[in-house]
């Protein structure tokens, strides 16, 4: 049985040498299957732009602030990442990631906020990549893709 000392122990150990700062960042979320990139530590409001993307807008941006966004997801990640010839056991470099983004989704709003605010926004906080993780054997995607042609 765990205590909470022991807890508390594991809790320390896992953060150790982290600073318990934000730091933007690209990560995967198994649960909802998205990629999420956000750039900004606070409240935002999503908006959808159509079925797999959507921006993240700052509740509480003000003025001075150079942009409202704060950040986008991609849904359906992993058959989006299937679908556009991404190997699900590397990082995937956002640029790319982007540029499928425009070729499975055309349409000048798409355009817009992959151009006008996804891209200015990874390179502005410099996030570069993404891992996609948690990828198990009994997904038919997944276990498709592992089996030699």
């Amino acid at each position: 049985m765990m205590t909470s000392e022991k807890i508390t122990v594991l809790v320390k150990a896992a953060f150790a040498g982290t600073s318990g700062q934000f730091r933007p960042g690209a990560f995967f979320d198994d649960r909802l299957d998205c990629i999420r990139v956000i750039a900004k530590d606070c409240s935002f409001l999503e908006t959808r732009i159509n079925e797999h993307l959507t921006v993240l807008e700052d509740n509480y941006a003000k003025d001075s602030d150079a942009t409202p966004y704060v950040g986008f997801t991609i849904k359906g990640a992993r058959h989006f990442c299937y679908n556009n010839g991404f190997s699900l056991e590397a990082p995937i470099q956002l640029s790319a990631l982007l540029d499928a983004v425009l070729r499975s989704f055309p349409g000048l709003l798409v355009e817009v906020v992959v151009n006008g605010i996804a891209r200015p926004l990874v390179k502005n906080k410099k996030i570069e990549q993404v891992e996609i993780w948690g990828i198990s054997e009994s997904w038919p995607l997944a276990a498709a893709s592992a089996q030699p042609a």
